[in-house]
Parts: structure tokens; sequence; C-alpha cells
């Protein structure tokens, strides 16, 4: 990966990450925790795997976890795991239709909010978070190849 599409990936991620802060305010409300960051990952994973790896994903992670203040390391191991996982599945993941694939992320999407959830308010953890968040990321995940194609248009990536 070239210095420039990493400080442009950089600075899209730290974005993105601003952005969720601020839905996520409005949404808690509703019980529903937005993770545009997490779903543009898994969608830089499943487009290009072999300039995506799970170095790429810890130092992400790890930028992530300073610009919102959780427990450094959190987000890096959970991308990290996210990245493995779709890489050693590249080849079943690219058998399915878009909405399998939609389907598959939104499942990792869910997984990564409860395990986040259980880490940072295990007092207040709730069922109906996760499982609502698991809508909000199916129809996210709908419009997010549309949103990725037009920030990367003039990378390789």
């Amino acid at each position: 990966m070239k210095l420039s599409e990493l400080i442009l990936l950089t600075v899209i991620f730290l974005i993105f990450s601003f952005i969720d802060n601020k839905v996520n305010l409005f949404l808690i409300n509703f019980s529903i925790v937005s993770n545009i960051t997490y779903l543009f990952l898994c969608y830089l994973c499943f487009r290009n795997p072999q300039k995506i790896n799970s170095l790429f994903g810890a130092y992400i992670g790890f930028l992530i976890d300073l610009n919102q203040n959780v427990f450094f390391g959190l987000h890096a191991a959970l991308f990290t795991l996210t990245i493995l996982i779709i890489n050693y599945n590249y080849f079943r993941l690219r058998m399915f239709s878009d909405f399998q694939i939609t389907l598959a992320f939104s499942f990792f999407t869910a997984f990564f909010i409860g395990f986040k959830s259980v880490i940072l308010i295990t007092m207040n953890f709730q069922y109906l978070v996760v499982f609502l968040s698991f809508f909000s990321a199916f129809v996210s995940y709908l419009f997010i190849p549309l949103l990725g194609k037009f920030l990367l248009r003039k990378t390789e990536l």
C-alpha cells in the first residue's frame, strides 16, 4: 500500500469514527449503535484483501482507540480479528450473493457491538442494543459500497 493511500484511508477512518460518535449520541435514545467505521473496514477488506491486512487493521484500530478514549487495543484487536476472518474465508464469501454478504457483515457488526458493550459497559449490557444494531448495520451496509466507490475512485484500492 502506498503512503498516500495509507494517509487517505487514515483520514477517512478518523472522519467515520467522528461521525459514528456524533450519530451514536443521537441514536442511543433509540437503543441503536451505529458503526459505519467497522462496516467500511469490512467492505475494504472484502474488496481488496491483498492490501488490507491485519497490520492495517491494528493500525486503524489503535488510532480509533486513541481518538475515542477507550481501552487501548480494543478496536485494534477486533479489527485485526475481523480482517483475519474475512481474509481466511475470502473465497467462500465471494460465492455469496450481495444479500448474504450484507447479512454476514451485519452479524460481524452485531458481534463487534456486543463484545465492545460487554467490555466497556458491563453493568448496562442490553440485548436490544445488539439486536437493533444488527438491523442498523444491515441498512447501513447497503450504502457502504456506494460510499466506498465514491471515496476511493482515484486510488487503486
